[in-house]
């Protein structure tokens, strides 16, 4: 995709189906890996997305947004399981699904960075 100084490309990824199922089987893989915290698991996914890990910077945004998509969806597990259901792909039963929508929500921002999606 050619660069773009519109919101209109991040729309469409972020509603786009297929990058929401992609980020929801992406989530499931970074929960399994044997990683012991956030921190760790957020730098192996940058490291798998973009073959780089987070800046002290991103780092601290993306434990921010796991955080917040964390209470968002303990506090409203019927949203969590929606954010779930997108894609054809089975949900995995052995991951909470609030963790996973939360992991999820991580994800879908990785799959969405500019830097991933614009070829230079």
């Amino acid at each position: 995709r050619p660069k773009s100084n519109t919101p209109q490309q991040a729309l469409v990824l972020l509603n786009d189906p297929l990058y929401a199922a992609a980020a929801r089987v992406f989530a499931a893989r970074i929960l399994r890996e044997d990683l012991s915290d956030a921190e760790q698991r957020i730098n192996w996914a940058m490291n798998q997305a973009l073959c780089r890990k987070p800046n002290s910077r991103e780092l601290t945004l993306l434990k921010k947004i796991l955080n917040k998509h964390r209470k968002q969806f303990g506090a409203d597990t019927e949203a969590a399981k929606a954010t779930l259901q997108v894609g054809n792909s089975p949900v995995p039963d052995d991951i909470d699904p609030t963790e996973l929508a939360a992991w999820t929500s991580v994800a879908r921002v990785l799959l969405n960075l500019a830097e991933l999606i614009i070829r230079d």
